[in-house]
């Protein structure tokens, strides 16, 4: 019985295993199925607007010139041209190519439609071929209508169209002016969409296209692949087959022109959409796999507990079985058992004060972190404290208190302007509860000038500026941005601290709706490898002890809090620049402040 149980649990395996191997296939072809049909209305609206676009392009260009030839044909005097008394050299001859407005060519044809006068080739003395050419269009002018025609193309010559008007003096029928367009416009603009389309007039054969070689030809003669609206299958699994099993296939659109009676298609290239089908599968294959990893696992946990479950009771029955001979031994196992079960416990307890400690040794690393960053972002504001704090004592000593004032103001402002970057460093781990106003960058400018100057002078540095005369007026906080600007001067001078001819710029300037801060360096510039890592936290190029690694990470936090952006790049002429942009506020809002 055991082994009967044990071949129909095999058996149920099986049957799961298989099972799961039909479900990941349906789900990955409908996966496919629904993946594809997406992509194929996607592909299917962007056609469909490219078509109305390329199609009105063709009626605009057409549609220009339409009323060209009547215009013409009723300007003053211009019957007298075909008048066989006229002068050839009328100066409305002139007129008619100066009005030509972009046509190809100007024809005007007597009563039995021979051309008498060209604007490409002059006057031809009734050269005849012109009604050969466009016969329909001369028919329908000279029964007073506006005569259209085309002029069919070849592989190796666009397609022209042509307009004709009569020609009448005092009522009587003097000859026919043809307006003859070439299409090669449409075709260049045409040529910008990278499906192919086509014009086909009512005959079935290619008047306009961005395939040369199509051109001219008839629908019938071209292989232009299998429509995936002639597939059977509204899901088309078909096109889910790999691309060498069914090559040629594409979406057809096409959109009519009544007033030419023509036909604009586009064949819009559906692989994209095949290959969005095909990754759509490979995700649910990897969702079923997973899923199937875990059940299955589930089921050998199952299977694993009931296996245990089958030794314990087992294990009871023996231990029944030999209660009476065994007692000594069943209490020395519980003793070992009462000692296994005090160690587990006490495992239990130092693994939650290990989990304690470790929580605790996070606290202290962020704290660390904080503190570290703020030993580097205090250096500056404590030097300058330091520097007005002694010249107060010697203004105060000299009995010039007043000025010592000054110097006083000034620390005030540097101890606020340390809890202000006390608080922007506590926002560099979540987002800073900080006001964003309007902020003057020249003042930024100026303050971080006024906080780099000991330093600028002991390094003996050359600092160019250049600031526009018009100020800038930015949306942000000013003590971080002057942490910035203070942040970027400070890296330049130590990058061109070994520097024979060391340079450092600052330069300013508006850029459409947004203001742009640069500082540039001729330092060795950044190496490659670093600038990817450029603005990581803890991450820096200076030796040991030189540099903590923060200034630049902080400077992206607190610009990207103000919506702005901060690129680091090395110039053509050696050095590093970085770019500070932030979007630009109306000075009113600076006074409304």
């Amino acid at each position: 019985m055991r082994r009967s149980k044990r071949l129909t649990w095999r058996t149920l395996k099986l049957g799961i295993r298989a099972a799961m191997v039909v479900v990941t296939l349906v789900v990955m072809w409908l996966t496919g199925l629904a993946s594809l049909r997406i992509s194929l209305d996607e592909l299917n609206t962007r056609a469909e607007a490219n078509l109305a676009v390329q199609t009105a392009v063709l009626e605009r260009h057409l549609d220009k010139f339409r009323l060209l030839s009547p215009l013409l044909a009723r300007g003053p005097n211009i019957g007298r041209i075909l008048d066989p008394f006229g002068s050839p050299s009328d100066p409305s001859v002139a007129a008619i190519a100066a009005g030509m407005s972009g046509a190809e060519e100007v024809w005007l044809m007597d009563p039995a439609g021979d051309v008498v006068l060209s604007s490409l080739e002059g006057i031809r003395s009734g050269a005849a071929g012109g009604a050969q050419r466009i016969p329909r269009a001369f028919e329908q002018a000279r029964q007073g209508q506006l005569g259209r025609q085309l002029i069919p193309g070849t592989p190796d010559r666009v397609s022209n169209y042509v307009f004709a008007s009569p020609l009448r003096e005092n009522a009587m029928f003097m000859g026919v002016l043809a307006v003859r367009v070439s299409l090669d416009d449409v075709e260049q603009a045409w040529a910008l969409s990278k499906d192919p389309i086509l014009a086909l007039d009512g005959y079935g054969r290619v008047v306009v296209t961005n395939v040369p070689a199509w051109r001219g030809k008839f629908a019938s003669e071209l292989d232009l692949g299998v429509d995936i609206a002639e597939l059977s299958f509204p899901g088309r699994p078909e096109l889910l087959v790999p691309a060498a099993g069914n090559p040629g296939y594409h979406m057809q659109l096409s959109g009519d022109l009544p007033v030419l009676g023509w036909t604009v298609k586009t064949l819009v290239d559906i692989e994209d959409a095949r290959q969005r089908a095909g990754w759509a599968m490979l995700v649910a294959l990897l969702v079923c796999v997973i899923a199937a990893g875990g059940i299955w696992f589930l089921i050998a946990r199952r299977e694993e507990f009931l296996r245990q479950e089958r030794r314990t009771r087992a294990a009871a029955l023996r231990l029944e079985r030999r209660v009476q001979s065994r007692t000594a031994d069943l209490r020395k196992a519980n003793s070992r058992l009462e000692r296994e079960v005090k160690e587990r416990e006490q495992a239990e307890a130092n693994l939650r004060l290990t989990q304690a400690e470790l929580v605790q040794a996070a606290k202290l690393a962020t704290l660390g972190r904080m503190s570290a960053a703020l030993s580097h972002e205090y250096n500056q504001p404590l030097a300058a404290i330091r520097s007005d704090a002694e010249i107060a004592g010697m203004l105060i000593e000299r009995g010039r208190a007043a000025e010592a004032q000054a110097n006083l103001t000034r620390i005030g402002g540097m101890v606020t302007r340390m809890a202000e970057i006390a608080k922007t460093l506590k926002g560099f781990t979540r987002k800073s509860g900080t006001d964003i106003k309007p902020v003057s960058l020249r003042q930024v400018v100026d303050e971080a000038m006024l906080l780099l100057q000991p330093q600028i002078k002991q390094s003996e540095i050359a600092l160019a500026l250049d600031i526009p005369d018009a100020d800038l007026i930015v949306k942000g906080g000013r003590i971080r941005l002057e942490q910035v600007v203070i942040n970027l001067l400070s890296n330049a001078l130590d990058a061109v601290s070994g520097n024979s001819q060391p340079e450092v710029r600052l330069a300013m300037r508006k850029d459409g709706e947004e203001a742009v801060l640069v500082v540039s360096d001729n330092g060795p510039g950044i190496d490659a490898e670093a600038m990817p890592q450029i603005f990581d936290p803890f991450f820096t190029t200076k030796d040991v002890g030189a540099g903590l690694g923060l200034g630049l990470s902080i400077a992206y936090k607190i610009v990207h809090d103000f919506s702005g952006s901060l690129k680091a790049a090395n110039r053509e002429d050696g050095g590093a620049e970085f770019t500070m942009r932030l979007p630009l506020v109306d000075e009113r809002a600076l006074a409304a402040e």
